[in-house]
């Protein structure tokens, strides 16, 4: 099982045994090169541990160990936890900063405990038989079970459709779960227990009139949360440099990985390795910025040049890496510009998380435009709607205006959180219903189950604030991060997100959301505080996705491969969709009378997905 998932770490393998119970590591060696091999013990061999990912306060947590009476016998941060928790029992995780997937045994008390990190970065999956629980950072090991059968699950194929990724606890496999992100799972005396350690919930911001938003903006002073602010990003980002090996950046000439180049730039100047990918399709490439960027620190720059046919190699290459589908197609420069920058270093920063945590979604705008929109009367309302649909163009540049505006339109007047989703998802409700009319089994509006999940119980302050905390917990946790996890670590690259250290998460979370979008401009406060870092231009730009041309993609290069994954025998053949409406919308995107980019990528990466995982 463990030798599929050689990518994750091909510098070294390990293996715990007991006659009920086997842990397998493979690892990439970033900590503690000599000393640091897993499986890691305490001092009595009572407690062992295998681990995925880097633990950042490993330093200080060691010093207020040793102070405790611990010895060590490596210097390694995996070691840390194997003290950690003969102190702390299964509460250890707690005091860990860092992304991380760990499953340790406690031979004392014949305890098993599995723990994920509080935002997700590292992947955790189970299955549980009778009697036999398999657990592994991906699933691909977990199939080699013999038990495990390869059956998709109805459940997870209806979510997967809608959000364009399969959220958690689900995977698109029956019977396969994932621990979700901030989750420990305790295995003891034959009872298995999941529980979150870290809710995002328990730190949000509190909903309170217009009138105490005001007097607390009024009362605390901006210019010391901007300064806070910075601290917690220098902070964040210096923890995150914590290597044995070589480390760079990558660049996309947007706010946030260009705040990460500033931050590793003060530290090391003119030694900084920066990663960006160039496109050939200008509306898609952002080489004017990263270049501006890169001069303006003087690091050491390296540019990937991605034509057509690499894209097209690229999106072929990862497909069969992706063993859980995954329709964001950013997925697809991100493994190019991993493979590249691997040739020169084996540690990279992103900046994920930033957009929901200060504000950086323009679905956020749409939220506070349909708070305007909802106060005309509803016959204007009717109006409005009927003159602007007939106007809206067809898009098909790099920003689908017409699709969004058409979107909003529809939703405008639904409860905040489906409109948010379906604003940023793929495959509509009612698009949905025509996906799978005529197949039978499929759950009614499970679909919807997520979202009832991550608003449960919690009190937001307004609709910006619920979209944001909806993004964190969904799209961030199963889209953003699977992304740069998988496309990374197939090329045994790790990427660390400075961003989601969980003091600067938890400092995010608190502030009024007035002071991430003001007057609809976002991420009002982070620009604030990075203004004095980053070149003007970079700050002011406007906010574009890292990602590659589909729509026209879809018209040209990819329609041969489009025609053949949804060839109307093929998809008779799996029974699991509609054959007329999955052409018919092949149909009209080709033909340019509609955009259907969204639901067509969708489809394309669950039909490559299947020829090489399910199929």
């Amino acid at each position: 099982m463990s030798a599929c998932l050689v990518h994750r770490g091909p510098d070294s393998d390990g293996i715990f045994k007991l006659p009920w119970l086997a842990m397998a590591i493979r690892r990439l060696s970033v900590i503690d090169l000599e000393t640091g091999d897993q499986p890691l013990s305490n001092e009595r061999g009572q407690v062992t541990l295998v681990f995925n990912g880097e633990i950042y306060n490993f330093r200080e947590l060691r010093r207020q160990l040793e102070e405790r009476g611990h010895r060590f016998r490596t210097h390694s941060d995996g070691e840390v936890i194997a003290h950690l928790y003969e102190d702390h029992g299964p509460e250890f995780v707690r005091e860990l900063n860092g992304m991380f997937a760990i499953a340790l045994w406690d031979d004392e008390r014949k305890r098993l405990v599995l723990a994920r990190d509080r935002a997700g970065e590292k992947p955790l999956y189970y299955w549980l038989g009778d009697c036999t629980l398999v657990f592994a950072s991906e699933l691909k090991a977990i199939l080699q079970y013999p038990d495990v059968a390869r059956s998709i699950s109805p459940r997870s194929l209806q979510q997967y459709l809608f959000y364009g990724y399969v959220p958690s606890p689900l995977s698109i496999f029956a019977g396969i779960m994932k621990v979700p992100a901030g989750h420990r799972m305790i295995v003891e005396q034959g009872h298995v227990c999941v529980k979150p350690y870290w809710r995002l919930k328990d730190y949000l911001r509190k909903p309170e009139p217009a009138a105490g938003v005001r007097k607390y903006l009024a009362a605390v002073s901006e210019e010391r949360l901007i300064e806070e602010l910075r601290c917690r990003l220098r902070e964040a980002a210096i923890s995150r440099l914590v290597s044995d090996v070589p480390l760079g950046v990558f660049l996309s000439g947007g706010l946030d990985s260009s705040t990460v180049v500033a931050l590793m730039s003060e530290l090391a100047p003119g030694k900084v390795n920066t990663f960006s990918v160039a496109f050939a399709e200008k509306s898609f490439n952002e080489e004017p910025y990263f270049n501006r960027t890169a001069r303006h620190f003087s690091t050491q720059h390296h540019v990937l040049r991605a034509d057509e046919a690499m894209l097209r190699e690229g999106l072929f290459s990862i497909a069969e890496r992706l063993d859980e589908p995954l329709a964001d197609p950013a997925v697809v420069p991100t493994f190019l510009l991993s493979r590249f920058a691997r040739s020169q270093v084996k540690v990279a920063l992103s900046g994920e998380g930033s957009d929901e945590l200060f504000g950086g979604y323009p679905t956020y705008l749409g939220a506070q435009l349909a708070r305007y929109y909802l106060r005309l009367p509803a016959f204007l309302r009717r109006q409005v709607v009927g003159r602007l649909r007939a106007l809206l163009p067809v898009s098909s540049g790099s920003v689908p205006i017409g699709l969004f505006l058409r979107r909003f339109l529809s939703q405008a007047e639904n409860n905040p959180a489906l409109r948010h989703q379906i604003w940023f998802g793929m495959f509509s409700p009612a698009e949905l219903e025509e996906l799978f009319r005529g197949r039978e089994g499929l759950p009614g509006d499970c679909v919807f189950d997520p979202l009832r999940a991550a608003t449960r119980d919690v009190e937001f302050e307004n609709e910006i604030a619920e979209a944001m905390a909806l993004d964190f917990s969904l799209y961030l946790a199963d889209d953003l991060l699977v992304k740069v996890d998988r496309a990374g670590m197939a090329c045994s690259l790790e990427l660390r997100t400075p961003f989601l250290d969980h003091h600067l998460i938890e400092f995010a979370a608190a502030l009024p959301a007035a002071l991430k979008i003001r007057h609809f401009r976002m991420k009002y406060l982070l620009k604030k505080a990075v203004e004095p870092w980053l070149p003007r231009e970079i700050v002011t730009r406007q906010k574009r996705g890292f990602s590659v041309p589909i729509a026209r993609w879809l018209r040209s290069e990819l329609q041969p491969a489009l025609e053949e994954l949804l060839g109307e025998e093929r998809l008779k053949r799996q029974g699991l969709f509609n054959s007329a409406f999955a052409r018919r919308l092949l149909r009209q995107h080709c033909e340019g009378k509609a955009d259907h980019r969204k639901s067509l990528w969708t489809l394309l990466a669950f039909q490559l997905w299947y020829e090489h995982w399910a199929g």
